[in-house]
């Protein structure tokens, strides 16, 4: 099993399939995916970082949330199919 193989069974690009895998195979991913989508509008709506470049509390809110519960069911789905983890995009925080 491979990127295409996943991405033949749920569709769309790798990101999207990898969503919709999380959703149907990894046991509490929808509601996972539904709160990080909840949790998104208002880290968005607060401007992500404040003026000195640090997350504000709805951000950090929603960084926690991606990191402690979203990118763990992530990684078992790319163990599972055989995915390898995406490489060369670190993360940057924006400095304003």
């Amino acid at each position: 099993m491979g990127e295409m193989e996943l991405r033949e069974k749920y569709g769309g690009k790798l990101a999207k399939a990898i969503n919709r895998a999380i959703r149907a195979e990894i046991p509490g991913g929808n509601p996972a995916l539904d709160k990080l989508t909840a949790l998104a509008g208002p880290a968005l709506h607060s401007g992500w970082y404040d003026a000195q470049g640090t997350p504000t509390a709805e951000a950090a809110a929603y960084f926690k949330h991606k990191h402690s519960v979203v990118d763990k069911m992530e990684a078992a789905v790319r163990d599972k199919w055989n995915i390898p983890a995406p490489r060369g995009k670190a993360e940057k925080r924006r400095k304003r």
